[in-house]
């Protein structure tokens, strides 16, 4: 499952730059993960990989569109991910496995927060979190111009809304397709999707639940990185980080919330506080205005790839860096550009060469595309990799800078985790600490995806509010030739078609000019 994951990588590590909007270069900041969210240095040993446990699942935090579920798709989602199905995350049994001597370890339960999670680092300037956007919208305003229509793919595919002409250099046609699917703006879909879905090969996670958390300034404009603390009495329960856009998400299901009735909402941005209280059910809608605000008017960009260079994945890996030339062009080409960072996280299997190898951010594109291209696929063997290992070197560990900026993942492979035995550190775990840390996750199913792969990669995205894309093949195919079909349950709904570069070109655009709006 590699050198797929390493071409979809090389091609948006050079798609990301193309994404700028606006701002100008700044230093970079102290990154945020240095710590954990409860003060602790975070531990730099290699990890154990843990395989045990059936069944039950860690809750996680999450991020959605304020769209309320159908009353039975909700219900019936309660009932079968509800809390006490769910088991907390749990130490690892089984014996090590090799891994890079740079890999980092799992956290043990004392550094494990509000939630079962481990919370939002402290920080002095507050970061991104959480927000929620339409897969059929238009791009937010003219600071990030429209993305180029797409042809309409057949079996259901639609066409691309219009829009303003992008302001980068169009690119040759490449030769992977992708589409995408947001789950939060069609969410009754996929409360029923969830609901659906009968293996026990995932980790349950009730999201039927929501309220959407908008912060803004004295002139009513969204902010970009508040730090938003949802508390149950006293205790607190939830850490966010307001996304471009100025919403985060909470999902009370998720946590031990009991049968409580009320909730107390804190927003922190700079010296600026403001809190509220709303009840349950009552409305979906939560918002709170900052007063004597000076939001960072900074535009940064922090693009982490976490790519599985496994074996199965190296098909994909010569089609995309037959691509690299034409994406540094547009990349070169696109201007006004913000400060950029790049990081990488390549992430194998126990037994392999290594469990996973991390190269921290960067805004030397040079250094970036290097280590990328030194990557090959081998490994594997078993359908299931370490993902959760993967998540958090990526999330936890990985030096997210503590300024405010657009943070974004993504994640390139066709497997899944392993879901048996109780590790310490769970995918759903790394759902919870990108939205304390204000990190969007925006998986990339390559071919041969299968259903277990698909339901971990949606929620993934769904919980941190990205969006999941899949590539696309010919009409009843999931690999081979290129094409504008999907043999996923992705697919059941309308989707557009784009060229695999443009498409992750125009989500970056989308997310920079959201940040634009928000400010």
């Amino acid at each position: 499952m590699a050198r797929r994951t390493l071409a979809l990588l090389i091609v948006l590590v050079l798609i990301v730059p193309l994404a700028a909007c606006g701002g100008s270069p700044v230093q970079v900041a102290t990154p945020v993960n240095s710590t954990l969210s409860n003060g602790s240095t975070a531990p730099t040993a290699a990890p154990a990989v843990g395989e045990a446990a059936t069944g039950g699942a860690a809750a996680a935090t999450v991020g959605s569109l304020s769209v309320a579920p159908t009353a039975v798709a909700a219900a019936a989602l309660a009932e079968k991910e509800s809390p006490a199905s769910s088991g907390a995350a749990r130490q690892a049994t089984s014996a090590e496995a090799p891994v890079a001597a740079d890999a980092a370890p799992l956290p043990s339960s004392a550094e494990m927060g509000a939630g079962g999670a481990l919370s939002a680092p402290a920080a002095t300037a507050p970061a991104v979190a959480a927000e929620a956007m339409g897969a059929a919208a238009p791009a937010p305003d003219a600071a990030a111009p429209a993305p180029d229509a797409a042809a309409p793919a057949t079996g259901g595919v639609a066409p691309t809304s219009g829009g303003a002409a992008p302001s980068h250099p169009s690119a040759p046609e490449a030769s992977l397709k992708a589409g995408e699917r947001n789950d939060n703006a069609a969410f009754a879909d996929y409360l029923t999707y969830l609901q659906g879905y009968q293996q026990t090969d995932v980790r349950l996670a009730n999201v039927s639940e929501r309220y959407l958390i908008s912060v803004s300034d004295d002139n009513q404009r969204p902010l970009l990185d508040a730090r938003v603390t949802v508390y149950d009495g006293d205790r607190a329960i939830f850490h966010g980080r307001t996304y471009a856009g100025g919403k985060t998400i909470f999902m009370p299901r998720l946590f031990d919330t009991g049968n409580s009735s009320t909730f107390r909402v804190v927003a922190e941005y700079g010296q600026a506080r403001a809190e509220t209280t709303f009840t349950r059910g009552q409305t979906e809608q939560v918002e709170l205005g900052l007063r004597g605000v000076q939001a960072d008017k900074t535009l940064r960009l922090d693009l982490l790839f976490l790519l599985d260079t496994t074996g199965s994945m190296g098909d994909e890996l010569s089609r995309i860096q037959q691509t690299i030339d034409s994406i540094a062009a547009r990349i070169d080409g696109f201007t006004p550009r913000p400060e950029i960072r790049y990081s990488l996280v390549a992430y194998r299997d126990a037994g392999d060469e290594y469990l996973n190898r991390p190269f921290d951010f960067t805004s030397d594109l040079a250094a970036f595309r290097k280590e990328l291209g030194a990557l090959n696929a081998n490994g594997g063997g078993d359908t299931q990799e370490a993902l959760d290992e993967a998540l958090y070197q990526g999330v936890v560990r990985a030096s997210w800078r503590d300024a405010p900026a657009v943070r974004l993942v993504f994640l390139v492979g066709d497997a899944g985790p392993h879901v048996t035995g109780s590790p310490q550190f769970t995918y759903l775990d790394g759902t919870r600490e990108a939205v304390a840390r204000g990190v969007k996750i925006y998986p990339i199913a390559a071919s041969n995806t299968d259903p277990q792969a698909e339901y971990v990669f949606r929620q993934l995205a769904q919980q941190t509010m990205g969006g999941f894309v899949f590539l696309t093949y010919q009409t009843g195919a999931n690999s081979g030739a290129p094409g504008e079909s999907t043999t996923l349950e992705a697919g059941a709904a309308p989707y557009t078609v784009e060229r695999l570069d443009d498409l992750i070109v125009n989500i970056v655009e989308r997310e920079l000019a959201a940040a634009v709006g928000a400010r």
